[in-house]
């Protein structure tokens, strides 16, 4: 049995090299993508255990310097917080959240729609990689003048190597779609109710 080589599975269709293009690009973005969530979209449930002991001991500076210790989006959101404790309000305080919170949202999912996109136009472009193949089969077949299976097999095989290439980058861009779609609303979430939970914690402090 024939084993491809690299520039015979090129030469399978016309969709052949874009896929390829695509699985690059696919493997660049999601590099980039795990290295800023690495860096940025920590969540340090034990910074946020000392910023809350340092407020329910009124210590609202201490808190701040806590928050300023800490790394990635998080951690800037609550040292912005703390900051606007002393001369902002409620409201005021909850504004700042929900800005930051807005800001994250955006800086974490920035070209994740490149993951769904290829989820869905892979597979397509697979299969038009088979139809453009078995038309060739049966266009060498009518030039060759020549009929049965045996004629079409290889040209019908090879051009099925497009539908599984597309198939698995659909299917490895959805999944990785779906994780940082998954880690975004984690973060989010959890920015959310530390934060909510500052702004308690501070009205408590000033009603003291």
């Amino acid at each position: 049995m024939h084993e491809l080589t690299f520039m015979e599975f090129m030469k399978v269709s016309l969709v052949m090299p874009i896929m390829l293009l695509l699985s690059v690009l696919l493997v660049a973005v999601f590099i980039e993508r795990i290295i800023f969530y690495m860096r940025m979209a920590k969540i340090d449930a034990r910074l946020f255990k000392r910023i809350k002991d340092f407020l329910l001991a009124g210590r609202i500076s201490e808190a701040r310097a806590s928050a300023g210790q800490g790394d990635g989006l998080v951690a800037e959101a609550l040292e912005s917080l703390l900051e606007a404790a002393d001369t902002k309000s409620r409201h005021d305080m909850e504004n700042v959240l929900n800005l930051h919170v807005q800001r994250t949202q955006s800086l974490l999912g920035r070209r994740l729609g490149f993951f769904g996109t290829l989820s869905f136009i892979c597979p397509l472009l697979g299969l038009l990689g088979t139809v453009l193949g078995v038309m060739t089969a049966f266009r060498d077949m009518a030039l060759s003048g020549a009929g049965g299976p045996s004629v079409v097999a290889a040209g019908i095989s090879e051009a099925l190597i497009s539908t599984a290439a597309g198939i698995a980058v659909a299917v490895s861009a959805a999944l990785i779609f779906n994780y940082f779609n998954f880690r975004q609303k984690h973060v989010l979430n959890s920015l959310n109710i530390f934060g909510q939970e500052i702004v308690l914690l501070i009205e408590r402090g000033k009603d003291v």
